[in-house]
């Protein structure tokens, strides 16, 4: 039961656009589930390209309330509360697509990377299940694995081996919402091959992807063309919000609008503002330092570019900011890119784009590869 949708790992490779497709119209909606919100994007294969249908955003303030679910990310909420809000984005959004494909937040999964002896297909395929058991932090029965190699090691001798591992609780968690939603789940996948797929191109220097939630955020790095990193790390854009609201007294609201409108503003007359926050900036950026750092002295490479995604992404100055602090190249992801969509959107769909990475990166799962 679990195998049929989670064998995602042989399609996270990054499609080129324009797709090329040989079946009928199908839509596919993206659902990216979050604690702060709930995302959705439906895509549609029209003429031999992705095309947008629709999106959606629900804050979950009104819906989803803290502890209860167990888990970590969105299932931390109650399945009916989830259920609850699910219902009312896809109605609002006008989804017309019963195939869906949910994302498993970065939480709640596992991802490594193993470096084995050189064996036969056979004998990795018994390996990498034992190997599995030294880095995986619950019991081996308990949860779903998939992995891919990646590509012999510098020695000749070894091979690189992306590992993963979902509790199998969580699927099905996940498979119990979606049917009663009326929605037929074509798969699940974790965040970060979903944020992958959306926003990189055919890129092999090595990049970062920088993905800013409310609550954590996930630090990808992608390296000739696959996934190499994907580190949870505990800071989200909600810090800084709090920070803002005790150190101004204003509302979590208020807050919100500051981060967007001011942010980190170097006007005299707006440094207060950015004052408060910039310390936990710079402290989150320390600690991405780290991961690049790592990585480095791993594989020699040092990561070329960053792409920022994620609703932490629209912080006013953090991508100047980013920009000082690493010293190369930095923007602001935009999967929207990926998929036709109106002319007259190009704007808003740029401005929001770092929020949907997921939504998008999920529906193109399976566009991309049917």
């Amino acid at each position: 039961m679990f195998d049929n949708i989670f064998a995602f790992l042989k399609k996270i490779k990054v499609p080129d656009i324009p797709f090329s497709f040989f079946w009928r119209t199908s839509r596919v909606v993206g659902i990216d589930v979050g604690v702060h919100s709930v995302k959705v994007a439906e895509l549609d294969s029209e003429g031999g390209r992705a095309v947008l249908k629709t999106y959606g955003e629900l804050l979950g303030k009104s819906y989803l309330k803290e502890g209860g679910g167990g888990g970590g990310g969105f299932l931390q909420y109650h399945d009916d509360e989830i259920l609850q809000i699910l219902t009312e984005v896809l109605r609002a959004s006008s989804v017309k697509a019963k195939d869906a494909v949910f994302g498993i937040p970065s939480a709640s999964s596992f991802i490594t990377t193993l470096t084995l002896p050189r064996l036969s297909s056979d004998e990795l395929e018994k390996a990498i299940p034992f190997e599995a058991r030294k880095f995986v932090p619950v019991p081996i029965k308990d949860v779903v694995l998939d992995w891919q190699i990646l590509e012999t090691a510098s020695d000749g001798e070894h091979v690189e081996v992306l590992l993963v591992a979902v509790p199998k609780d969580v699927i099905t968690r996940i498979e119990g919402i979606a049917a009663r939603a009326g929605l037929r789940l074509r798969g699940t996948e974790i965040e970060s091959f979903s944020i992958i797929r959306s926003v990189l191109k055919n890129d092999f220097t090595p990049t970062a992807i920088i993905h800013i939630g409310h609550q954590s955020s996930v630090v990808l790095i992608s390296d000739n063309g696959e996934l190499r990193v994907s580190h949870t790390v505990g800071r989200g854009s909600n810090e800084w919000t709090r920070a803002l609201e005790r150190g101004l007294g204003i509302s979590a609201d208020r807050a919100e609008e500051i981060k967007k409108e001011i942010g980190l503003s170097e006007r005299i007359e707006e440094r207060e503002i950015s004052a408060t926050i910039r310390p936990l900036v710079d402290a989150f950026f320390l600690e991405v330092d780290r991961i690049f750092s790592f990585y480095h002295r791993k594989t020699g490479r040092r990561v070329q570019k960053i792409e920022f995604s994620g609703s932490g992404s629209s912080l006013k100055g953090v991508i100047e900011a980013a920009v000082m602090h690493f010293e190369i190249e930095v923007k602001r992801a935009n999967p929207f890119l990926k998929v036709v969509t109106p002319p007259s959107m190009e704007d808003i769909l740029e401005e929001i784009g770092p929020s949907f990475t997921v939504a998008v990166g999920l529906a193109l799962r399976e566009i991309s590869s049917r």
